[in-house]
C-alpha cells in the first residue's frame, strides 16, 4: 500500500485559510455583521432546501447567512439531507436529545451579552492571555491578550486574524451539530503559536452563555468556535471555561461549540476544559485534534453542568512516536445526561495513547454515557494503547451506558482496555470506618477521591480550587454531602 501521508502531504483542504476578507482579487467586499465577523458576499444560500424541519428552522432563527464565509455554504449543503440524530442512530442510542429538539433555538440577544460581567472567571496566570466570548461573540472590553507576544496570535477572525485549521477537520468528520455551528458561527477564536515558541502563560478562553429567549419553547443559542495551530517544536497550555453568564444561573440555552487543534512535528499542547453550564442548558461540543510526528496532546476535562452535555472528541495521529493522553471526569446529577464519545486513530508506528474516563451518577434520574473507540491500524506497529472507564453509581436506578471499543489491526502492539460500574466498595468503607470515621464521612471521602485522579491533572491552583467547589456544589444539589 502507498505510504501514509504525513503533515507535509496534507490535502489542500487541510490547509484552507480563513481570513477576515473575501478571497480573490476581483471579489466584492463582504458585508460585516453586527458582531464584526465577515459574512459571505453571496448570502443566497436557500435553507429551505434543508429537508429536516428542526434543522432548517434552527438555521433560520439562529442567523444562517451571517456565518464565517468559508464554512457556511458547505455546511448548509451537508445539512440539506441530514436528520437530527435519534436513538436509532448508534452514536446516539443512549443519548436523549429531547432537551434540545423539543425547543426552538434562536439567536442570543446581543444586548444581554454586552451587560455580562465576566470577572468571576479568571485565571491568575492568564491575566494577559484571556479571551472572553459571550454567546459566541468576542468581547474585547472583557478580554486581555496583551501577553501574546513573540509571534503568538491570540485573536479572532473579526479582529483580522486568520487560521489554516478552521474547518479543515470538522468539515470532514463533524456531524449535524458541528455543521450547524459552521453555518451559524459569527466569529472564531484563533490561536497560532509559531514554530519553536514556548508560551509561558496559559491561554484562557472563557465561553459564557445567556438565556435571553423571550417566548415559550424558544432557547437562546450560540455557536462558539476555536481554532488552534501549534507550530513545530512549540508548546502551549490552553484552558477553556464554559458557564452561564451572571443572571442566567438557572436559565435554559444551547451552547454548540467546535474546537480544532493542529499540532505540527514535536509540538506540545496541554488542554483543560471545565464545563459548568446550568442544569437546564444543552452543551454540545466537538473537538478535533490532529497530531504530527513526535507531538504530544494532553487533555483533562471536567463536566458538571448541562441537562444534556455531549462531547464528541476525535484525535488522529498523523506521524510516528505521537503521544495522546485523555482524561475525563463527568458528574451526572438529577435530570442530567453526561455523554463522552471519543475516537482515537493510530496510523503510525510507536504511537501511544492513554485514556481514563470517570463518571459519577448521583441521582436516580441521572445518566452517564461513554463510547470510546481506539483504532490501531495495520501500520501502527509497536504502539501502546490503553483505555479504562470507571463509573460510580451512588443511588439505586442511576444509569451508565459504557462501550469501550479497542480495534486492533496491527500485530506488534501493547493494548489494554477495561470498564467498571459499581457503588462504593464495601472494603474501602469498612477500612475507613475501622479507623474511627462515621459511615457518612467514610462514604464522603471515597466519593471525593474518585474524581481526584482527573482533577489533579488541572495545573493551576486557583482553577483546581474552583473545580473542587463546582463538584461539591453539584453533589450538594443531589444531597451527596462531602466533608470539608
Amino acid at each position: 500500500p502507498p505510504p501514509a501521508a504525513g503533515p507535509a502531504a496534507r490535502p489542500a483542504a487541510l490547509t484552507r485559510r480563513v481570513a477576515s476578507s473575501v478571497r480573490g482579487a476581483n471579489a466584492r467586499r463582504a458585508p460585516r455583521t453586527a458582531t464584526g465577523a465577515v459574512a459571505s458576499a453571496d448570502a443566497s444560500v436557500d435553507v429551505t432546501k434543508v429537508e429536516d424541519k428542526w434543522i432548517a428552522g434552527s438555521l433560520e432563527r439562529c442567523g444562517a447567512g451571517a456565518g464565517l464565509d468559508a464554512l457556511r455554504p458547505d455546511a448548509i449543503t451537508s445539512l440539506a439531507q441530514a436528520r437530527v440524530p435519534n436513538s436509532r442512530v448508534e452514536d446516539y442510542r443512549f443519548t436523549d436529545l429531547a432537551a434540545l429538539v423539543t425547543t426552538k433555538p434562536v439567536a442570543a440577544d446581543a444586548a444581554a451579552g454586552d451587560a455580562v460581567d465576566a470577572a468571576a472567571w479568571t485565571l491568575s496566570a492568564a491575566d494577559a492571555t484571556r479571551v472572553v466570548l459571550v454567546d459566541g461573540v468576542y468581547k474585547p472590553d472583557k478580554s486581555n491578550v496583551s501577553g501574546a507576544t513573540d509571534g503568538v496570535t491570540v485573536s479572532t477572525i473579526s479582529q483580522g486574524a486568520s487560521s489554516e485549521v478552521i474547518g479543515a477537520v470538522a468539515s470532514m468528520r463533524g456531524g449535524v451539530f458541528a455543521n450547524i455551528n459552521a453555518a451559524t458561527a459569527s466569529d472564531a477564536v484563533v490561536i497560532n503559536v509559531p514554530a519553536g515558541a514556548a508560551v509561558g502563560a496559559p491561554i484562557h478562553v472563557v465561553q459564557l452563555s445567556t438565556s435571553s429567549a423571550s417566548k415559550d419553547g424558544e432557547m437562546s443559542s450560540s455557536a462558539p468556535r476555536v481554532a488552534v495551530h501549534v507550530g513545530a517544536g512549540a508548546s502551549v497550555s490552553i484552558v477553556e471555561d464554559f458557564a452561564a453568564a451572571g443572571g442566567s444561573e438557572d436559565g435554559a440555552y444551547w451552547a454548540n461549540g467546535v474546537c480544532e487543534v493542529a499540532l505540527e512535528k514535536g509540538a506540545k499542547v496541554t488542554h483543560t476544559m471545565v464545563q459548568a453550564q446550568t442544569r437546564a442548558a444543552v452543551h454540545t461540543r466537538a473537538t478535533h485534534v490532529t497530531q504530527a510526528e513526535d507531538s504530544e496532546y494532553k487533555l483533562a476535562e471536567i463536566n458538571v453542568g448541562g441537562k444534556l452535555g455531549r462531547h464528541d472528541l476525535g484525535v488522529t495521529q498523523l506521524g510516528p512516536r505521537t503521544n495522546t493522553e485523555l482524561a475525563c471526569f463527568n458528574l451526572a446529577g438529577s435530570g442530567q445526561c453526561m455523554d463522552l464519545h471519543s475516537k482515537v486513530t493510530l496510523d503510525h508506528e510507536e504511537g501511544t495513547t492513554d485514556q481514563v474516563h470517570k463518571c459519577i451518577v448521583s441521582s436516580a434520574s441521572g445518566r452517564g454515557v461513554f463510547d470510546g473507540n481506539v483504532q490501531v491500524n495495520r501500520l501502527a506497529q509497536r504502539t501502546d494503547a490503553g483505555q479504562i472507564s470507571r463509573n460510580l453509581l451512588l443511588v439505586p436506578k442511576a444509569t451508565v451506558n459504557v462501550k469501550p471499543n479497542l480495534q486492533i489491526v496491527a500485530d506488534d502492539v501493547v493494548c489494554t482496555h477495561g470498564c467498571t460500574v459499581s457503588d462504593l466498595e464495601e472494603e474501602g468503607l469498612f477500612y475507613l470506618q475501622s479507623r474511627g470515621l462515621s459511615p457518612a464521612i467514610a462514604r464522603s471521602l471515597l466519593v471525593a477521591g474518585f474524581g481526584l485522579e482527573i482533577v489533579s491533572k488541572v495545573e493551576h491552583d486557583d482553577l483546581k480550587a474552583r473545580v473542587g467547589d463546582l463538584v461539591r456544589s453539584s453533589l450538594d444539589r443531589d444531597d451527596v454531602v462531602l466533608v470539608a
